[in-house]
C-alpha cells in the first residue's frame, strides 16, 4: 500500500503596526464603531491618488531583516483585480513582480530551515460580519490597514513545523515592534497551501490553500484535516482539484468554498498611480545598526548566561516585555536559579489568572527585586515569597511590608528554632523513634512538620543544621 507524503507551504499576513493607513490619513483602529475610519482614499472613490506610509515601508525593512531576507532596494506596486464585497476599489493595491524582500528563512528547533520566498506590502480588506439573521454586513474600517506578506518555500513535512514557524514569526513581529500579531483580532493570518504524493513519486500533488486562519490551533487542525481529506480522496481513485478551502471550527471541517484563482485570472498590472519604491541603503544600514535581541539569540544568550534549560529558556523569552522584566528583576541576584520558577509558574499564573499583559501585573521589576534579595538573603523562604508575590500583584504592599506584616521573616535566632523543633521532636514521639532505627526518609516528614511549627520564621537550612543536630 502506498503511503503519502504532504508538502506543506505557509501565507503569513501580518497587520503592521502604524498610525495610519498605508495610502491615506484614516486612523488603523479597524476596531472602531463600524465605517468611522474611511476616506474617498481607501472607498476608492473615483479621482482619488494613493500616496505610501513611508512608516510602513520602514517596518517592512526591518520585519524582512529580522527574517534573513535580501532587501531589494528598488521595487514597485501592483493592482491585483478581483471582485468581493470587502473590496471597495475591485483591486487590491500589492506588490508583484519585485517584492520588498526575498530569499529569507527560518530555523526551526528540529534544525530544518524554513526558506521565505518573499515579503512584500499590500492593503488589507475590509471585514464581513455574518450577524445572527444570516445578513451579511461589511465594516471598511480595515479596508487599507497596512500588511505584510510573508510567502514561504513548500518546505513544511507536518502541521507541527507550520505552527513552530508561525510562532516563531509572530515573535519576531512582537520584539521589532512590527506588529501586535494579535491572531484573536486578525492581526496575524496564516494561509497554509498543501498537497500530498505517493512516497515513490517525485512530483508534488495538486495544492488546495486554507484561508484565513487566525490561531496555532487552528493552522494545526486545518492542516491535518486537509491531509486526510487528500488522503482519503487519492485512495479512493478520485483527483485533488485547486481549491480555496475554509476550515470549520464548530463542525471541525475544512470545505470547499471556490476554484483557486491563478495569477493570470487575478489579471496584475504596475499600479499607475504609485512611483516605484526605491529604499535607501543608508536606511537599511541605520535599521540593521538598530535592531534589538532577537528571541532566537536571546534564548541562546539566557541558557548560556542564567544557566536555563531550553524549555525555561523558551518561556522567558516568548515575549520580550517578559524577558526584559526578567533580566531586570534579577539583577544582582546571586542564586538565580532559585527564583526561575517563579517566571515559569507564579508570574504566567497571574497574567493568565487576570488576562493582562507583563506591564500590568501591578509591580515594577525593581519592586520583585527586592523580593528576590530577600529570598536570596534567605530572610524569606520560597513557599512565603509566592505568597508574598500574590499579595504584591493584588497592590496589598511592597515585599518588605507584607513579609513583615504577615509574620514571614525568617530569623536566625537559634535559641527560639531549636526551642520549636524541640517542641515538634516531643510531640512526634513515634516518628522520631522509627527515623532513629534507620528510617531515614521520615527525616523530610520531621522537617516538614519544623517548618509548619515554625510558619516559615527559620529558614530551611537551619531547621536541617539543628534537627541534625538533635536526632543524633
Amino acid at each position: 500500500m502506498d503511503n503519502f507524503i504532504p508538502t506543506i507551504g505557509l501565507e503569513v499576513h501580518a497587520q503592521v503596526k502604524s498610525k495610519s493607513k498605508i495610502f491615506c490619513r484614516c486612523a488603523t483602529e479597524f476596531t472602531d464603531k463600524p465605517n468611522t475610519n474611511t476616506c474617498p482614499v481607501c472607498m476608492g472613490f473615483p479621482g482619488v491618488m494613493p500616496s505610501l506610509n513611508r512608516e510602513v515601508v520602514n517596518q517592512a525593512v526591518k520585519a524582512a531583516l529580522a527574517l534573513n531576507c535580501r532587501i531589494n532596494l528598488k521595487s514597485g506596486f501592483a493592482r491585483k483585480n478581483y471582485f468581493y464585497p470587502d473590496l471597495p476599489k475591485g483591486y487590491q493595491i500589492t506588490q508583484f513582480k519585485v517584492p520588498v524582500a526575498e530569499s529569507g528563512y527560518i530555523i526551526l528547533s528540529n534544525k530544518r530551515k524554513i526558506r521565505i520566498r518573499r515579503l512584500h506590502i499590500e492593503e488589507d480588506t475590509g471585514r464581513m460580519i455574518h450577524d445572527h439573521n444570516e445578513d451579511t454586513l461589511i465594516d471598511f474600517n480595515r479596508a487599507g490597514v497596512p500588511l505584510i506578506e510573508i510567502v514561504t518555500e513548500p518546505d513544511f513535512e507536518s502541521a507541527d513545523e507550520a505552527v513552530e514557524y508561525m510562532g516563531r514569526v509572530r515573535e519576531i513581529l512582537r520584539y521589532t515592534g512590527v506588529s501586535n500579531a494579535n491572531m484573536e483580532l486578525g492581526e496575524l493570518r496564516g494561509e497554509p497551501n498543501i498537497s500530498i504524493r505517493k512516497d515513490r513519486e517525485s512530483e508534488l500533488g495538486t495544492k488546495t490553500e486554507i484561508k484565513n486562519l487566525n490561531s496555532l490551533k487552528a493552522i494545526e487542525k486545518g492542516i491535518n484535516f486537509e491531509i486526510e481529506r487528500q488522503t482519503k480522496l487519492l485512495k479512493e481513485g478520485i483527483p485533488i482539484s485547486s481549491e480555496t478551502m475554509l476550515y470549520n471550527e464548530k463542525k471541525q471541517e475544512v470545505k470547499p468554498m471556490r476554484k483557486k484563482e491563478s495569477a493570470s485570472e487575478y489579471r496584475y498590472f504596475i499600479e499607475p498611480d504609485l512611483p516605484n519604491l526605491v529604499i535607501d541603503e543608508n536606511l537599511v544600514y541605520t535599521l540593521k545598526q538598530s535592531m534589538i535581541e532577537l528571541p532566537e539569540a536571546k534564548r541562546e544568550r539566557f541558557i548560556e548566561q542564567y544557566q536555563l534549560t531550553r524549555i525555561e529558556s523558551e518561556i522567558l523569552t516568548s515575549e520580550h516585555t517578559l524577558a526584559d522584566f526578567f533580566e531586570e528583576s534579577v539583577k544582582n541576584i546571586k542564586q538565580k536559579k532559585r527564583i526561575i520558577n517563579f517566571f515559569i509558574r507564579e508570574i504566567p499564573a497571574i497574567l493568565n489568572e487576570k488576562n493582562i499583559e507583563t506591564g500590568k501585573l501591578g509591580f515594577s521589576a525593581s519592586v520583585l527585586n527586592e523580593l528576590f534579595t530577600e529570598i536570596d538573603n534567605e530572610s524569606v523562604n520560597l513557599n512565603s515569597a509566592q505568597i508574598v508575590l500574590q499579595e504584591m500583584s493584588s497592590g496589598r504592599g511592597s515585599p518588605k511590608e507584607i513579609i513583615e506584616r504577615m509574620g514571614f521573616r525568617q530569623s536566625d535566632d537559634n535559641e527560639n528554632a531549636r526551642n520549636l523543633i524541640a517542641e515538634v521532636i516531643s510531640e512526634n514521639p513515634k516518628e522520631v523513634e522509627r527515623f532513629k532505627k534507620g528510617e531515614d526518609k521520615l527525616f523530610g516528614v520531621i522537617v516538614g512538620l519544623c517548618m509548619k511549627k515554625t510558619k516559615g520564621s527559620v529558614s530551611p537550612a537551619l531547621i536541617n543544621k539543628i534537627l541534625k543536630e538533635m536526632l543524633k
